[in-house]
């Protein structure tokens, strides 16, 4: 169980588990076992020896390595998913940019090797486009909910796929593909002088007759 959702077919299910084994120790092995060799050389027998728990551990609870890594990629985006209510829409998006730029500056590396990975393994495509993708739009989609409840913007605001695409697209161009960093200044321009702009846009209506 990870985030309150089932990852993998063998979820939920007990396992005997060590002291040492705690989900966050096992995702942090995978993550620096996938940093070091990337996923295609990534094995279950190695994240076991490194996390010190046997491979039956790992498959009672996950089918593989897709749905492992997916688990721990989920968990180590757990801020990018659960933003602050600061209180305004400028506000939330500021934070929301804040912690997915944080995201992709540690993770730069990891980031690019995972999506060529994807590329050649469509399992592992798969899960993170339906389990890791869409909880990040869980998450703007609640900063849109309550931006409409206080009146900021307009309630269909939030079923715009161009806000959606562009709140992370942004960040992750400017560090990942220019090398640039998503400074302050950066991600209020993009708050200001594109996400908030979109979200207020008036589609222009027929004048009743």
């Amino acid at each position: 169980m990870l985030g309150g959702q089932q990852v993998g077919a063998g979820a939920g299910v007990p396992a005997a588990r060590g002291p040492r084994c705690t989900d966050s120790h096992l995702f942090t092995v995978v993550i620096d076992t996938l940093r070091e060799v990337g996923f295609d050389r990534m094995t279950i027998d190695a994240v076991a020896a490194r996390a010190h728990v046997s491979k039956a551990t790992i498959y009672r609870r996950w089918d593989g390595k897709a749905e492992l890594v997916v688990a721990a990629l989920r968990d180590r985006h757990v801020g990018v998913h659960n933003p602050p209510d600061t209180g305004s829409l400028r506000g939330d998006l500021i934070e929301l940019l804040r912690a997915t730029a944080a995201i992709c500056t540690a993770d730069c590396d990891l980031m690019q090797a995972l999506t060529f990975a994807m590329r050649t393994n469509p399992e592992l495509e798969r899960l993170v486009r339906h389990q890791v993708l869409p909880a990040g739009r869980v998450a703007s989609t609640a900063i849109l909910v309550r931006a409409a409840a206080r009146g900021e913007i307009p309630p269909e605001a939030g079923e715009r796929e161009l806000f959606h695409d562009l709140a992370p697209a942004l960040t992750m161009s400017r560090i990942v593909a220019h090398g640039l960093p998503a400074d302050d200044a950066f991600l209020t321009q993009v708050v200001d002088q594109v996400l908030i702009p979109v979200l207020r846009y008036q589609h222009d209506r027929p004048t009743p007759a």
